[in-house]
C-alpha cells in the first residue's frame, strides 16, 4: 500500500555515547519503514562511538554544542528547517529539549522515552537529579507521548512522581538479531570452567562491587569458575582495587569495552545482572538471544517484566544479594544452542507497535 505523505521523524540524542538508551533509539530509526517514514537524526554533541551505527542514508546533524542548555536556539533553527512531524528522543535532558520545541512549534508531535526509572533520576545523582523532577511535572504532561520502557516505570511516575500518566505508553526494547549478529551457539564443555559473564558500563549503578563482596564472603561452589566484567566506565579503578584486595585477578577479568560483545560472549553460561537500579536491561535481553541464561535482583528494573515471558529458568530474579549468590552456586553448564528471546522483545513485533504510536 502507498502512502502519499511520508511522516518524517526527527530523532535527537545528547551525544553517540555507548549506552543503552543510545542504542535503542538507533534501534528504533534505523528500523522505520521508508515507505511510510522518512527519519532524520540530531546530536548535541557528536562524541561517541555510535555514529557508525546509523544508517548510511539517514540525514545527520549535530549542534556542535558542549550541553542541552547551550543547544536551544540551534535546534530551534534547524527544526524550523527539518519541518519533522515528529520529534522523539530519549533521557530527560534531551527530552526536555524536545518538548520545549512544542512551545514554538505547536503542529509537531513530541515523544519522549524515558530511559531510567524516576527514583534512580531523583535519588542517585544529587542536584541533578533532584531537577528533573520539575521536567517530570512541568514538562512531561506537555508531551504527545511518553515511552517507558517497563511497567515500573509508569507505576513510579504514578506514585513517586504523583503526575497523570494518560500520554504514557510502555514499548519494550527490542532486540536487533541481525546487529546481535547470532545464529546458534555451540554447547559447553562440561570439563570447563563456569563462565560468568558481566556486561555494561563500570559504573557504581551497575552493583560490581557489591557482586565481589558477596562472592568474596558466601560464594562456596563446587565447580571452578571466572568471572568476565566486559565494559569501560569511571568505577575501573574501584573495582580493580577489590580484585587486588581479595586475590581474584585469576578469577574476575575486566575485559573493557566492546561494542559487539555478543559476538565473543555466547560461550558464556549465565549471564549477571547486580544492577542497583535499572530501566529495562538490554544486556539481559540480548543474552537470552545469544542463548545466555540470567541470573538478576529485583532492583533492576524491567527485569521483572521480562520475567513475565520467558521459560522457567531463563531467567532467574532474586529478593537480594544472599539470593543471588545461592542461584549462582546452583549454575550449570549451558547446553542452550538457540535463541532464548521472548517474541514480545523481537525486532518486528517492537517496531509495528512504534510505528502505530507514530502514526495514532
Amino acid at each position: 500500500m502507498k502512502h502519499s505523505k511520508k511522516t518524517k521523524v526527527l530523532f535527537l540524542l545528547p551525544s553517540l555515547c555507548a549506552g543503552g538508551a543510545e542504542r535503542i533509539l538507533i534501534t528504533l530509526m534505523n528500523n522505520l519503514d521508508r515507505e511510510r517514514f522518512e527519519p532524520e537524526f540530531v546530536v548535541v554533541k557528536n562524541e561517541g562511538p555510535f555514529r557508525d551505527w546509523i544508517d548510511d542514508e539517514i540525514p545527520f546533524y549535530s549542534l556542535d554544542c558542549s550541553s542541552i542548555k547551550s543547544s536551544v536556539f540551534k535546534m530551534l533553527k534547524l527544526v524550523k528547517e527539518v519541518q519533522p512531524d515528529v520529534i522523539f528522543t530519549t533521557m530527560v535532558h534531551s527530552n526536555a529539549l524536545a518538548i520545549l520545541m512544542k512551545i514554538f512549534f505547536p503542529r509537531v508531535k513530541v515523544f519522549v522515552r524515558e530511559a531510567a526509572l524516576p527514583s534512580s533520576i531523583l535519588n542517585g545523582y544529587g542536584l541533578k537529579g533532584r531537577a528533573c523532577w520539575f521536567v517530570y511535572k512541568g514538562l512531561y504532561p506537555l508531551a504527545n507521548k511518553v515511552i517507558s520502557n517497563c511497567s515500573q516505570m509508569i507505576d513510579e511516575f504514578k506514585g513517586l512522581v504523583k503526575i497523570s500518566t494518560k500520554n504514557h505508553e510502555i514499548l519494550f526494547n527490542p532486540v536487533d538479531q541481525a546487529r546481535v549478529k547470532f545464529k546458534t551457539r555451540t554447547p559447553s564443555n562440561p570439563s570447563d570452567p563456569i563462565r560468568f559473564l558481566c556486561v555494561g558500563r563500570l559504573s557504581y549503578e551497575k552493583g560490581y562491587d557489591r557482586l565481589i563482596e558477596h562472592m568474596v564472603v558466601d560464594f562456596k561452589p563446587d565447580f571452578d569458575w571466572t568471572l568476565e566484567i566486559i565494559g569501560e566506565g569511571p568505577f575501573r579503578a574501584d573495582l580493580e582495587a577489590l580484585i587486588a584486595k581479595y586475590d581474584l585477578s585469576n578469577k574476575v577479568i575486566l575485559k573493557g569495552y566492546d561494542d559487539k560483545p555478543w559476538m565473543s560472549a555466547s560461550y558464556a553460561d549465565c549471564l549477571l545482572l547486580p544492577s542497583r537500579w535499572e530501566g529495562m536491561p538490554n544486556v539481559v535481553l540480548e543474552a537470552l538471544c545469544s542463548a545466555v541464561p540470567s541470573i538478576a535482583i529485583v532492583d533492576a528494573g524491567g527485569v521483572s517484566d521480562i520475567g513475565k515471558y520467558t521459560r522457567d529458568g531463563d531467567l532467574v530474579i532474586t529478593q537480594d544479594m544472599n539470593e543471588f549468590i545461592q542461584q549462582m552456586q546452583k549454575t550449570k553448564h549451558n547446553q542452550n544452542t538457540h535463541s532464548l528471546l521472548p517474541d514480545a522483545f523481537s525486532l518486528p513485533r517492537v517496531m509495528k507497535q512504534f510505528e502505530d504510536m507514530l502514526t495514532a
